[in-house]
């Protein structure tokens, strides 16, 4: 059996891109590539997947450190950018650390528990897909009208 996983897709540092109308492609782009990977860890930890090798289990948890490392990343990376655009509300940052938390605690509470895992794999798959469309798209649509304003 093949375990895992495709890269998410991250920024390069020397060559973010320097305006809206540039960064917010990339970070849609992020957001598929989150969402993708949250789908195949919910894929391999359901129900119909057939119990794990050791070595796959290894693949497994580094595969979910890495959406944990990734989605981290991302909302650092979202944060800058807009609040480079004067549209990151307070209330929009503590959403972020306290997915961030959650994910954090999520990891320890439920290594080595598939069950437990997958559970809060849904949980943050939809955590993720309601922020996506919620206080991002909101914050995406102001900093698109700031942009368009300079």
């Amino acid at each position: 059996m093949a375990v895992l996983l495709a890269q998410p897709i991250r920024a390069k540092p020397w060559s973010w891109p320097p305006g809206w109308v540039d960064q917010e492609p990339l970070l849609e782009r992020q957001h598929d590539g989150l969402e993708a990977y949250l789908v195949e860890l919910l894929s391999i930890h359901g129900p119909m997947h057939p119990a794990w090798t050791a070595a796959e289990a290894v693949a497994i948890e580094r595969g979910c450190r890495w959406l944990s490392w990734d989605l981290r990343l991302q909302l650092r990376l979202e944060e800058r950018w807009l609040s480079a655009q004067g549209c990151l509300c307070p209330g929009h940052r503590g959403l972020h650390r306290q997915a961030v938390e959650n994910t954090k605690a999520a990891l320890l509470e439920t290594s080595g528990d598939r069950q437990a895992r997958l559970r809060w794999l849904l949980a943050l798959q939809s955590w993720f897909t309601n922020h996506r469309h919620g206080p991002d798209a909101t914050a995406y649509g102001i900093a698109r009208s700031n942009a368009s304003a300079r």
